[in-house]
């Protein structure tokens, strides 16, 4: 799988369970602070966030993000 692919399906799968909870793309925003449109962009893989922002994003959906060498980091203790 190339690294084109799983962006795709991460961001997919950001916009499935950020849907799934109820929480909308303003919420969403708000929780990682950054502006409506930048989050919209982001969710449809347009843009990128600081990766700071795309873990507590994946924090607050209950995502965990699996790093290549198999570690998880989720931010959950």
């Amino acid at each position: 799988m190339s690294w084109q692919s799983d962006y795709v399906t991460f961001h997919r799968r950001i916009h499935e369970q950020r849907k799934s909870l109820g929480i909308s793309q303003p919420k969403a925003a708000e929780i990682i602070g950054v502006s409506e449109r930048t989050y919209r962009t982001f969710e449809t893989g347009g843009g990128d966030l600081e990766a700071a922002k795309v873990f507590k994003l994946a924090n607050h959906l209950g995502i965990k993000i699996i790093i290549s060498d198999g570690v998880i980091a989720d931010g959950v203790d």
